[in-house]
């Protein structure tokens, strides 16, 4: 089945499917000079959305240029899960590419091998089965896609291009929890950004193989490996560094020069994983944390991901837990136990000197380096003791939280640890004895020296930062950062599926959109990091308000999807479509919130339409 974009000259880059989340994955080769070429960094983003797997394989991904030829750029079959891309952008590729005008995507997923995990109302993990708006089971689909609506995509000689990827499972995917709560049926009809323009701020994460080091230039260069990809290179980035940059190398700390020349002591082809920040004005991208040799899970270690939920001793009960095996094979379990010893290696993010185990407490984000397998019992385990040579990385941990009390620190209502149900946690043993145990209605938050003067009781919040060392509560966190979410970006989400409605649009014209909720489904929230606030619990609805300059406003029909830089025109095709009929099944917006004024000014809007046959 094909798909292509309707044409429309103010259109952006929207592929019509899930099968374009893996846009450029690699690039082959080119008979071109040096002189006919330019590079193109891709990265790969997503919003958030109500799931704790989302894994697919990208089999096939061609690029035409305005001349026809076609630039096969995926090297091999990409397993992409893409829940990981919640908290960072990772790179796809640093490709040199012919210079000229690509105008048209050609993308094959297969949804066969799809892995697909949601959360139920007890907070638990249950299989989702993906289908399309008939109710069919996905497997292999083809689709075409021309690129900004017909207008391309330049690339020039001897440039840098730039472009992120930005799938959107919250828009993408209905979930309906089947009615014995174990299994779930998920609607893909994929809404999928890829930008140019609108910069994506998220740390972004590159993964690979080490080519280079140039202390003198504060720089070095992998062989991009993105994802689980062990043999086939994705180009070359090169990567700054800074005396802020911090290191952990075959589980050793170091900071600024000391790590840069002890990773240029690293054989060539030692595996390196970075975060930093990428600047798209000057296409740099600059390290803040790298990670490499026996530090990162490659050829013979295993690799696991997730959130601590209980401690007993020294087994720890991860949340969601994501392995990589060191043959590049990829698992998920809702629960895995963790085993450490004293002998394990702990680093804590953004610091250079170790840790301890003691300091992982419960809610502690982690990743972890070892050997999946099994215990004496025949039980699933995850060996990162030191017998494995294993490391803990403590990642910082996000909290969605209201306040109860502002002092000193914070007391706060506790709904979400690294974005999963609250319910599922384990505060046995957080105390210095049982009655100091943490007690998620309130939650100790020292915040240091943190303004806190925009931060009042009944608020919702959003804290990164670290839970307290196991055993040593109260305080029950320490904190990063501190921000009321009123601060933050926030979506609006509303549905009306299954059957959609011809009134969810109260008005919409040149200033704005103001929805009616009398006949929406469950879904009617304001999402603020990760905290929900219910549509009908406000005093006044929020007005959707477009913001000054260029946006992207989509309007989704099944595959079909249309997407416009300017208001007026995106409104004026919306009510087309309303007064011939279409019922509108869903809207998310996202932008910035204003509770006096009640009006959510946005750059990004998403509009589903047309009738659905299954949920």
């Amino acid at each position: 089945m094909l798909q292509k974009l309707t044409e429309n000259p103010n259109a952006r880059l929207w592929l019509p499917a899930l099968v374009s989340t893996a846009l450029l994955g690699g690039c082959g080769g080119s008979s071109s000079t040096e002189e006919d070429t330019g590079s193109l960094y891709i990265s790969l983003t997503d919003a958030e959305g109500d799931f704790n797997q989302y894994t697919v394989d990208v089999t096939a991904l061609k690029l035409y240029r305005a001349n026809g030829a076609a630039i096969e750029t995926l090297p091999n079959t990409t397993r992409l899960d893409f829940t990981q891309y919640i908290d960072v952008s990772e790179f796809l590729t640093a490709a040199t590419v012919p210079a000229g005008i690509y105008e048209k995507a050609e993308i094959t997923i297969d949804f066969d091998r799809a892995e697909i995990t949601v959360e139920n109302a007890e907070g638990n993990s249950i299989p989702g089965h993906p289908v399309d708006t008939d109710g069919n089971a996905l497997g292999q689909i083809t689709l075409t896609a021309e690129i900004n609506g017909g207008e391309g995509f330049v690339i020039q000689r001897g440039k840098i291009g730039s472009l992120t990827i930005d799938f959107d499972l919250e828009a993408s995917n209905s979930v309906r929890i089947d009615e014995d709560g174990a299994s779930a049926t998920v609607v893909v009809e994929p809404v999928l950004i890829a930008n140019t323009e609108l910069d994506d701020e998220k740390i972004r994460r590159a993964r690979g193989l080490l080519d280079s080091v140039d202390v003198a230039e504060q720089r070095f260069v992998i062989d991009i490996r993105p994802f689980q990809v062990r043999d086939r290179s994705h180009g070359e980035l090169a990567i700054q560094v800074s005396d802020a940059t911090v290191y952990d190398i075959d589980g050793i700390g170091y900071q600024g020069e000391d790590g840069l020349l002890t990773l240029a002591e690293l054989p060539v082809g030692s595996p390196v994983v970075t975060l930093g920040r990428f600047d798209w004005d000057s296409k740099t991208y600059t390290a803040d944390e790298v990670h490499a040799g026996s530090s990162v899970p490659w050829s013979d270690r295993d690799g696991i991901r997730g959130s601590v939920i209980a401690r007993d001793g020294n087994r720890l009960t991860l949340l969601g837990a994501s392995i990589e095996t060191a043959d590049g094979r990829i698992a998920f379990n809702d629960e895995m136990t963790l085993v450490i010893d004293a002998d394990t290696r702990v680093f804590r993010q953004g610091s250079a000197n170790n840790a301890s185990i003691d300091d992982i407490g419960v809610g502690q984000r982690i990743d972890a380096v070892g050997q999946f397998g099994e215990d004496s019992e025949g039980n699933e385990v995850f060996d990162a003791t030191g017998a494995n040579n294993g490391l803990v990385r403590m990642k910082y941990s996000d909290l969605a939280a209201s306040v109860v009390e502002r002092g000193n620190g914070l007391v706060v209502d506790l709904q979400s640890i690294n974005y999963r149900n609250i319910d599922r946690y384990d505060f046995t043993g957080t105390g210095s004895d049982a009655a100091n145990d943490a007690d998620p209605d309130r939650y100790e938050v020292d915040t240091g020296s943190l303004p806190l003067n925009q931060v009042n009781a009944g608020d919702p919040v959003w804290i990164r930062g670290f839970p307290t060392p196991f055993g040593m509560a109260p305080p029950d966190f320490q904190a990063k950062t501190v921000i009321d979410v009123g601060m933050m970006d926030t979506q609006m989400l509303v549905s009306w599926e299954p059957d959609g409605s011809s009134s969810a649009i109260a008005s919409l014209d040149d200033s704005g959109l103001l929805v009616d909720i009398d006949d929406a489904g469950s879904l009617h929230h304001l999402k603020r990091a990760g905290v929900l606030t219910d549509l009908g619990s406000l005093d006044v609805l929020p007005r959707i308000v477009p913001a000054e300059g260029r946006g992207l406003y989509t309007i989704g029909e099944g595959l079909s999807i249309e997407t416009w830089f300017d208001w007026s025109s995106f409104a004026a095709a919306l009510n087309e479509r309303i007064e011939a009929g279409q019922p509108v099944l869903f809207i998310r917006a996202q932008g910035l919130y204003d509770p006096l004024q009640g009006e959510l000014t946005s750059r990004m809007v998403t509009v589903r339409i047309g009738n659905l046959t299954v949920r």
